[in-house]
């Protein structure tokens, strides 16, 4: 009888290859595909935020909360590159996301990391001005008075600071500061005579501010202490049946109105520190700009984010527990009208507030030199 062929030899080892290598092209297209979708998804939302904002701006609250989230949403793009090389493997895709790279380091570079400090050498006037939002969670106020004694600034600004805690740093401070006004809950403390203090409220709002003329040899120079309505996370019914989670912020663009339109009025030489409660994305913060500078854009170095430091999570939802500790954005701020020029500005460490306190240099420019 014939006999029945051999098999080949390795034919089963070989089989078992191949299926593996079918099984690994298919997890890399399954790869790929993911790849593409995230890609193009993310690079679609970008384009629609940036159209939106260019037509709509804070009119759209969706524009106006990824906004106060630049450059934390914009930083994904120096990713997409890679997927385009070594993933998508789409030429297209690769050269438009390398562009798209190339501006946003440009764009990093010229908004957070190339400060022009005023070097006016003949200045009549240099002041120092510090800024803190307290917090009404702080815990002392020992952190604040040893900050403020070692670094002596000439103007203080503070907001949300409890009666106690009031008295306490007027009491610990009186010797540096013998000048000090304080009205619901925000204090101004100066190292020179205050000449007039008024409380205001910005557009009409329940939020309290402070307007003062100090004399800072033979200068009069006007002080706004800030703090506006922060916005926050609110329910609105947008059909009988379904209601959603909205970003309000109403309150704040009348109080930015108010703000700007006296500003505009104000000759003498003018400081507005405080909580702003506005990013730099923000509509509000270009329409400030109008009319004053802000001195850490001007002179100081990095991102500056001054929010959230040691905020509890429960104020948000009581479910939540823990603690943000890692600042996402810039809340707080020095603003200077044209008499000035910024020589230097930085975020100061945590005083225990949830928000970081912030500082500027200034010097009085020469009236030649004014724009």
């Amino acid at each position: 009888m014939p006999h029945a062929p051999c098999p080949m030899p390795h034919a089963h080892v070989l089989n078992e290859e191949t299926i593996a290598d079918i099984a690994m092209i298919k997890l890399y297209r399954f790869f790929q595909l993911i790849a593409q979708l995230l890609a193009y998804t993310y690079s679609a939302l970008i384009a629609s935020y940036l159209i939106l904002r260019l037509i709509f701006w804070d009119s759209l609250w969706q524009v106006g909360f990824a906004g106060d989230f630049v450059p934390w949403i914009l930083l994904p793009i120096f990713l997409l590159p890679i997927l385009a090389f070594f993933v998508i493997k789409k030429r297209w895709f690769a050269i438009v996301s390398s562009v798209a790279c190339i501006w946003l380091l440009g764009w990093l570079h010229l908004t957070y990391f190339s400060p022009q400090p005023a070097n006016i050498s003949n200045s009549p006037l240099s002041v120092k001005v510090f800024s803190a939002n307290f917090g009404w969670h702080t815990k002392s106020p020992e952190p604040l008075i040893k900050l403020i004694q070692s670094e002596k600034p000439d103007l203080i600004c503070l907001q949300e600071i409890g009666g106690k805690d009031t008295e306490t740093v007027f009491s610990k401070l009186a010797a540096l500061y013998p000048h000090h006004r304080g009205r619901e809950y925000h204090v101004i403390l100066s190292r020179y005579p205050i000449r007039s203090f008024q409380g205001l409220h910005l557009g009409a709002g329940k939020e309290p501010q402070e307007r003062a003329i100090i004399e800072i040899n033979q200068q009069d120079v006007v002080l706004y202490n800030i703090s506006t309505t922060p916005p926050w996370i609110r329910k609105q019914k947008i059909l009988p049946f379904l209601t959603i989670p909205v970003y309000d912020y109403p309150e704040r663009p009348k109080q930015i109105k108010d703000l700007v339109r006296r500003l505009q009025k104000e000759t003498l030489p003018v400081i507005a520190a405080g909580d702003f409660n506005f990013t730099e994305q923000s509509q509000d913060y270009h329409e400030l700009k109008t009319v004053v500078r802000d001195a850490f854009r001007t002179a100081g170095w990095g991102l500056g984010f001054t929010w959230p430091s040691g905020w509890n999570l429960n104020l948000f939802n009581q479910k939540l527990k823990g603690e943000l500790n890692f600042p996402l954005v810039k809340l707080d701020y020095v603003w200077y009208s044209p008499h000035w020029g910024a020589k230097s500005a930085k975020v100061f460490p945590t005083i225990g507030s949830e928000h970081l306190p912030v500082g500027a240099e200034l010097q009085m420019q020469p009236e030649s030199a004014r724009m």
